[in-house]
């Protein structure tokens, strides 16, 4: 128990274990809870004017008269004159919303009905954490009951969510000096190697920018041969963001992952929020997906595209606001890929959930006998504590954080790249049974693009974090076999010198910003951006061996 202090009135800070039948009808009562689902919205007499059929007595009751408790309001009244049933003749009603309260990150939650009231019905959603002011009350549900129902009156409540721990001012200079490399290094350092899925996965935790008419959060979906980390990653996402929930699909129903109906001990129906949509602002973990009823896999379609869960059933019409990044891992059929299969046949996941997810990676386990050992070496260092990590998860929370507050503008060059590159990829004949490169594919690279801006704490979107989006989204889909545009290109000039490159790169008209992004692309030549301007400088107007056309630059 805490003791707050609020001018000089002083609260208890209870949770639920502590609530005990003597703090029943006290004023001092503050709940620290989280509320686990809501009702509609009822009506509650709180005053009455009763008047005889008979002659002129009246009688008014209001739930002052009962110590601020409207249950306590007479529903019949005789007269006191004539002994005969009065009638209401007026009757104030005002607004309530019955709240299930619940614990917050235990194994067997305990559960409470509260009861909001006025304007304050509004103002309260699932998954949120509250401080409640109000009272405790005990009720039976039938004269005959011998135990009591308890109730918890709310008076008024304050936001208790844990707020975003931000970086200070010397972490900040560190961050934005600090080579970003080192992020995904200390992203799940007990697991070797990765880093292509680990890159991804925290591009998912760091999230594009949210327009009008398209979500910001990115969707991962990591597939694979069982005993790959495919879990361990998963759950370190949880470790590093503090509105997160790991689930697996094989054990959670529909109704567990995004929302259903449940009875109050008073009959009432309440709609009750999944693990999803409590992790509202943050990131849902759903390992073995391909387990789950497909008729519970539906519930996600709303959720991971309009960022929405609509509950629909008798008694119940509620919608919820999810803005969550899903991040999916499923096995295949059988106990290992197959790569003479399709990815339909190898993991049956339908074609509508594989295009909802903006980055999905095949992880597989083949035999080497270096790598193996290598592994092993690795995993007795973990065992042994021997591992050090660059960045200790508390920091990569902090940089998370941090990066979310910056608002990226696009450039348009950035969009013209994105475009083209997408554009190419439709025209790539892929094998039957193959997703991923529809429409959302577009938007889930500009997604990919402002999230890479914010990883570089970048005001603008790029050209150059347009083409690691698309390299992001071409390795990718390479894991899982697909073809995607310039494989061909790409062999040629693998096999080329630095002049060769270069010359290769201004061989049709291109702009300086998209020429920079280009060269940046061999590092062992152009390790930066100032580097490469530099090159392009000298091309320009020491060697003569640029032209400007306009604003494109071409080789003479």
């Amino acid at each position: 128990m805490e003791i707050i202090k609020q001018g000089e009135t002083e609260y208890r800070l209870l949770t639920l274990p502590e609530l005990l039948p003597t703090d029943e009808g006290k004023d001092d009562v503050l709940l620290r809870t989280i509320v686990a689902g809501s009702a509609e919205i009822e009506h509650y007499t709180f005053w009455i004017n009763y008047k005889c059929p008979n002659c002129t007595f009246e009688k008014a009751f209001g739930k002052d008269d009962y110590e601020d408790d409207w249950r306590k309001i007479p529903t019949k009244f005789k007269c006191d004159r004539c002994n005969l049933d009065m009638y209401e003749q007026q009757v104030n009603k005002g607004q309530l919303r019955k709240v299930l309260l619940s614990e917050q990150g235990t194994a067997n939650p305990l559960h409470l009905t509260g009861f909001i009231y006025g304007d304050d019905i509004h103002k309260i959603n699932p998954g949120t954490k509250l401080n409640l002011l109000g009272t405790l009350r005990s009720r039976k549900t039938t004269p005959k009951d011998l135990t009591y129902k308890r109730l918890f009156d709310v008076k008024r409540f304050t936001n208790s969510d844990d707020k975003p721990v931000f970086p200070t001012d010397e972490e900040i200079g560190m961050f934005k000096e600090m080579d970003k490399s080192k992020l995904v290094e200390s992203f799940a350092p007990h697991i070797r190697n990765m880093y292509l899925v680990k890159e991804g996965l925290l591009l998912c935790c760091i999230g594009g920018l949210e327009s009008e008419y398209s979500r910001g959060d990115i969707n991962a979906l990591l597939l694979g041969d069982p005993g790959v980390a495919k879990t361990q990653l998963l759950k370190f996402v949880t470790k590093i963001i503090p509105k997160s929930d790991y689930v697996s699909g094989k054990s959670a129903s529909g109704a567990g992952l995004f929302g259903g109906v449940d009875n109050l001990a008073d009959g009432t129906r309440i709609g009750k929020p999944g693990t999803v949509v409590m992790c509202n602002g943050g990131v849902a973990c759903i390992d073995e997906m391909e387990k789950m009823n497909p008729a519970d896999r539906t519930y996600a379609h709303e959720v991971m595209e309009s960022q929405i869960f609509s509950l629909r059933k008798i008694g119940i019409d509620i919608t919820w606001e999810v803005k969550v990044s899903i991040i999916g891992a499923a096995n295949p059929k059988k106990s290992r890929w197959n790569s003479d299969l399709t990815i339909n046949e190898n993991v049956n996941l339908p074609d509508s959930l594989y295009d909802r997810f903006g980055l999905v990676f095949l992880i597989r386990d083949i035999p080497n006998a270096q790598e193996d050992r290598a592994v092993a070496e690795h995993i007795r260092k973990v065992r042994a504590g021997e591992l050090e990590s660059i960045l200790e998860p508390e920091l990569i929370t902090k940089f998370i954080n941090y990066a979310k507050t910056i608002k990226p503008v696009e450039q348009q060059e950035t969009g013209d790249v994105l475009s083209d590159w997408w554009v190419q990829l439709r025209q790539v004949e892929q094998m039957e049974g193959t997703p991923l490169t529809g429409p959302r594919a577009n938007e889930d690279l500009h997604r990919l693009a402002s999230a890479y801006a914010r990883m570089d704490l970048s005001e603008t979107v790029t050209p150059f974090h347009a083409n690691k989006a698309i390299k992001m989204m071409n390795d990718s889909l390479k894991t899982l076999g697909m073809k995607t545009p310039g494989e061909k290109q790409d062999s040629i000039v693998t096999h080329m010198n630095k002049d060769e490159y270069v010359k290769f790169v201004f061989n049709k008209p291109i702009t300086r910003a998209m020429a920079i992004v280009k060269l940046c692309e061999k590092p062992k030549w152009f390790g930066s951006e100032e580097r490469a301007d530099q090159e392009i400088e000298k091309l320009l107007h020491n060697t003569h061996q640029l032209a400007e056309a306009g604003d494109e630059l071409i080789w003479v």
